[in-house]
This record gives C-alpha cells, sequence and structure tokens, in this order.
C-alpha cells in the first residue's frame, strides 16, 4: 500500500492524506473549505474507500455520495476535489 499527501488550492485549499493501491483504501479530507451539513467530511471520506484511482471515477463517485447523501460543497467542485486525491498519489 503506497501513502500520500498533497496540498491544492481550488477556491479553498484542499489538504488530502491517501493511503491507495489501485483503489482509495484510507483517506483524509481537510483545509478551509466548507460542507453542509457540517459532519458530511466523514460520509464523504467513508464512501470514497473502494474508488478506483481514476479521476473520472473519483469524480462521478465524488458526484454520486454528494447528490445521495444531500451534502453541499463550497471552496471546490467534484474536479477540483478528483484532482486534489490524484495529486497526492504522485
Amino acid at each position: 500500500m503506497k501513502s500520500g499527501k498533497n496540498i491544492f488550492k481550488a477556491g479553498k485549499l484542499i489538504k488530502i492524506d491517501l493511503k491507495y493501491d489501485e483503489t482509495i483504501n484510507e483517506i483524509k479530507i481537510h483545509g478551509d473549505f466548507f460542507l453542509y451539513p457540517e459532519d458530511s467530511i466523514e460520509k464523504l471520506q467513508q464512501q470514497l474507500v473502494g474508488t478506483r484511482i481514476d479521476k473520472q471515477a473519483i469524480k462521478e463517485r465524488i458526484d454520486a455520495i454528494l447528490r445521495q447523501e444531500l451534502i453541499e460543497s463550497f471552496g471546490f467542485t467534484s474536479e477540483q476535489l478528483a484532482e486534489a486525491i490524484l495529486g497526492a498519489c504522485k
């Protein structure tokens, strides 16, 4: 299993701590962005586990989680979050 970290500047700062192989095994997302409801970050992190390390797969999974859990993000788009996650793989 590999690990990586990334700091990504979107509308706001996104920090990623990641453990992965072909899929996300563990992820911690933090920064100066906001999610509503406020406890949504845990749901997002948990539901990203198992997602294939591929920009489109990650973006689609983020979009699905935000839609299913009725989460609103302020400070980043799903594409920017996917790029931040992939940046931790480099």
